[in-house]
């Protein structure tokens, strides 16, 4: 079974106001941190805190998708509250409240991705699987092109208030396309047997492959708030600072849906470890900028690792169960944020204690470790599973 054309655009559009507001805020919250009074290590805490709640909002949106067996309403429900919760940002005046509220609006942000991930695994044929996540995950490129682009703008002309604002106004465009999305549920061949059945445990490769994405997460993050830091630094203006997420999600763009694609026909381990040393580019990259197209083509480097989660996406549902599905792709969509919550933290701890070469140094090292946790991935056979809507 294909994946209807309307399906797809409603959680391209879900997906892509996601990352737009996500990938817009994350270069310009540790300048606004730093603003209300946190030092670097503060700031590394700040969005260590922050991705602490993508990684809770990433499992609890598995858990409560996994027994209500249900997408679309808690999807709603999320894009609802996303919204007041963008405009509270504006309305804060200290680093805590900045914190909480933060850390709200990204646990929807988590929560939203997974739902979005879910659907469209279990929406997705099996030939088309790789490249369905792959179109799906050019919203992230995307939206560092839109979200930095816009947001970098809000805050040169009108400042961090009207930025805000601003995001809030754009999920309102998510909550419509979560309004479109079909819902998708899964009927086993044998449905009497299936309420008897134990879900099957994920396998040794699986928890290889979320090591790996932890680990190259923690990188990436690392390079993201060492960015931002160092371009503060060396004075770049905020609209400086938010392009090179844009340019960098300019450069990433093709990669999500190329990589995706040629996944379903040479497979997809190596492709993500080929993407993995794209980071550990960028840590050599960031070593030696100072001028701005050096952050550019560090944070694109950076960028094009965030394609090979789409393709990690696929492998799971190639590696797992399908009984198992859903918790794995919550599981593994956590992967990324705990790499956040660690790589933030690391970061800033480093920064503030030893400088950037040893931040460096650290930071190429855990890329080599993620490589090494993905030569042993190896895909066996899995269940599959009927894929028809309105049917459990």
């Amino acid at each position: 079974m294909s994946i209807s054309g309307k399906q797809i655009f409603a959680l391209f559009i879900c997906s892509l106001v996601t990352w737009s507001v996500g990938n817009g805020l994350i270069p310009l919250l540790p300048v606004y941190a730093a603003e209300l009074g946190a030092s670097k290590a503060v700031a590394g805490y700040y969005l260590g805190f922050t991705y602490l709640a993508l990684t809770i909002g990433a499992l609890v949106a598995g858990l409560v998708s996994s027994k209500l067996r249900r997408q679309k309403l808690p999807l709603i429900i999320i894009c609802c509250i996303s919204i007041p919760a963008a405009w509270l940002m504006g309305q804060t005046r200290s680093v805590i409240g900045l914190t909480a509220v933060t850390a709200f609006l990204f646990f929807c942000g988590a929560a939203s991705l997974v739902l979005v991930g879910i659907l469209t695994g279990l929406s997705a044929g099996e030939h088309e699987r790789g490249k369905t996540f792959g179109l799906i995950g050019l919203t992230s490129g995307l939206g560092s092109l839109v979200g930095n682009l816009g947001f970098g703008l809000l805050v040169e002309n009108w400042g961090y208030t009207t930025m805000f604002r601003g995001a809030a106004g754009l999920l309102c465009l998510g909550l419509i396309g979560s309004l479109l999305v079909e819902e998708k549920k899964k009927t086993h061949t044998d449905r009497k047997d299936t309420p008897t059945l134990k879900a099957p445990a994920l396998g040794k490769s699986f928890y290889l492959l979320f090591s790996a994405c932890v680990l190259t997460s923690m990188a990436g993050f690392l390079v993201l708030l060492v960015r931002s830091l160092l371009m503060d630094d060396l004075n770049y203006r905020p609209l400086e600072i938010s392009s090179t997420g844009a340019i960098g999600g300019l450069i990433s763009v093709p990669f999500p849906f190329l990589m995706g694609w040629l996944s379903d026909r040479v497979g997809r381990r190596n492709l993500i470890m080929a993407g993995y040393l794209s980071t550990l580019a960028a840590v050599i990259i960031l070593a030696i900028s100072t001028k701005l197209w050096h952050f550019w083509l560090a944070i694109g480097l950076g960028c094009i690792t965030t394609g090979t989660n789409s393709i990690g996406n696929a492998l799971v549902n190639d590696l797992v169960p399908a009984r198992s599905l859903r918790k794995a792709l919550s599981i593994f969509s956590a992967a990324a944020w705990i790499g956040g919550v660690f790589g933030f933290v690391l970061a800033g701890v480093s920064l503030q204690n030893l400088g950037f070469i040893p931040t460096y140094v650290i930071g190429g090292c855990l890329v080599v470790a993620a490589v090494m946790f993905m030569i042993p991935v190896r895909v066996g056979p899995r269940n599959n599973v009927l894929l028809e809507p309105g049917h459990d």
